[in-house]
């Protein structure tokens, strides 16, 4: 029995040692390319640097540092390529730099596939704000040191108790800093919920935190405490109705559901949640106005989104299909409730195979391409970005200088940013049926952007043989009345 037991391993931990030798030499394979690509990235800064020069050259030494066109030129390209945004691709070439000229131990030690991409992406954001460069060898050398015994999640606390102790003056001056970049946004996290994010004062925000926690704990400790009241309520009035059934020797009564109590089922989570909101929607907002005029205009503001309901979801025909434009789905109660509060309303008309919206019908009829383009676009249309259609300007395709008609064949959505980028650098576009556009890029590489809409749907509707006939449906049905 006992010789048994001693005989060796057994083949499945044989063959967890094998899956771990072949994760470890993976995980070094991945840990070597990440390293060759950082140091391809690295090349992209002087490639700018290049390009600007080229581009000075051709406009009689214009300079155009500024305007930073070269730098957009090049990073628009690398991100097409790359199927990656130009803030990513930005992000990139700084991490690379950053290891290249200030880290390059932990460069290397990656390269030998001592350490993985995350740790030394985490050191040297963590260090690159030390300024002193004996304090940031110092750092490097514990902080590699570090690294063979801890997670990336773990390392990246580590590390920045380690540049609060090796550099405390630093510290405190980048904390001022970092009060001064706070900030509230808001994107869509899946199907249903939106996160806001409120970056605040360190003291501020858990304050804030621990306030909506307890709370919500109390709410939900008063819950619990009606459920408990009414739980022994019903015990106490089944007994007495036993005894007295039993006494008298009749039937028991009928049950009936008629006065039960409806209790709060929220989670604690669901609750603290709701209480945000209640707090931020409805209480008085007059805590940071600076004159009493102040205040009660800050008062005034009021919340608004922008949603799109099937008509036949209102009126119950069909259920889904409402959404908040540019985060995605809510519920059909939520929908009909917002159109019930709706002061105004937009009609929206999209093709029936496509999806792409066709005409909008709104009162104001100097607002309908603008409301049509924002419908459709949804964001800014260059490759990879997410700006929103209200932040972005309505461009002309074919410019109106060069005889471009202003119509919705000739029209798109781009944000400042890919709007010069079109006009000053050498990335082309071409409008096509259905809203796509066809750019081009500088090394004539092609990439092609669909409204955003139109994913839903089969990829052979998503082009309209006749674009114009849109403008003759669109004609015909805004004189339709609304049929809601």
């Amino acid at each position: 029995m006992s010789a048994s037991l001693s005989a060796g391993p057994s083949p499945a931990i044989s063959e967890l040692d094998e899956i771990v030798d072949l994760l470890s030499q993976s995980r070094e394979r991945a840990a070597s390319a990440f390293a060759a690509e950082m140091f391809f990235f690295a090349r992209v800064t002087d490639l700018v640097d290049r390009r600007e020069r080229e581009r000075a050259a051709r406009t009689d030494g214009a300079l155009t540092n500024t305007s930073q066109l070269g730098m957009r030129e090049v990073f628009a390209e690398i991100g097409a390529a790359l199927r990656l945004s130009e803030w990513q691709v930005a992000r990139k070439v700084s991490i690379a730099w950053t290891l290249t000229n200030q880290f390059h131990e932990t460069l290397c030690d990656a390269s030998c596939g001592r350490i993985s991409p995350e740790h030394a992406t985490a050191i040297a954001d963590t260090g690159v704000a030390i300024g002193d460069d004996a304090v940031r060898r110092e750092y490097e050398a514990v902080a590699l040191d570090m690294a063979g015994e801890m997670t990336p999640s773990q390392l990246k606390p580590a590390l920045e108790g380690l540049v609060v102790r090796l550099d405390p003056e630093g510290t405190e001056r980048r904390v001022r800093e970092a009060v001064e970049r706070r900030k509230v946004t808001v994107r869509a996290l899946e199907p249903g919920l939106a996160r806001i994010s409120a970056d605040v004062p360190t003291a501020q925000g858990v304050g804030v935190y621990n306030r909506l926690r307890d709370m919500a704990a109390e709410l939900f400790e008063q819950n619990a405490a009606e459920k408990a009241d009414a739980a022994a309520a019903a015990l106490a009035d089944a007994t007495a109705d036993d005894e007295a059934v039993t006494g008298a020797g009749g039937d028991a009564p009928a049950d009936s559901d008629a006065d039960a109590p409806v209790f709060d089922e929220r989670t604690h989570a669901q609750i603290m949640a709701d209480v945000l909101c209640d707090l931020l929607l409805t209480s008085a907002a007059d805590g940071h106005g600076a004159t009493d005029q102040g205040r009660d205009a800050l008062g005034a503001i009021t919340a608004t989104v922008q949603v799109t309901v099937p008509a036949t979801a209102l009126t119950g025909t069909t259920v889904g299909g409402a959404a908040v434009t540019g985060f995605g789905p809510i519920d059909d109660d939520t929908a009909k409730h917002l159109a019930g509060m709706a002061p105004t309303w937009t009609r929206v008309f999209t093709d029936p195979c496509g999806g792409v919206p066709i005409s909008v019908d709104r009162y104001r009829p100097s607002k309908r391409q603008k409301l049509f383009l924002q419908v459709r676009d949804e964001q800014c249309r260059f490759p990879g970005c997410r700006r929103t259609a209200q932040k972005s300007d309505i461009d002309h395709t074919i410019a109106y200088a060069d005889g471009g008609p202003t119509c919705l064949c000739n029209l798109e959505h781009l944000c400042k940013r890919h709007h010069t980028l079109k006009h000053d650098t050498d990335w082309s576009v071409e409008q096509l049926p259905g809203g796509i556009l066809r750019w081009t890029a500088p090394t004539r590489r092609i990439h092609l952007t669909r409204p955003p809409g139109t994913v839903r749907f089969t990829p052979v509707a998503m082009i309209d043989p006749g674009p114009h006939r849109d403008h003759e449906m669109a004609h015909a049905l805004v004189r339709d009345p609304v049929p809601f």
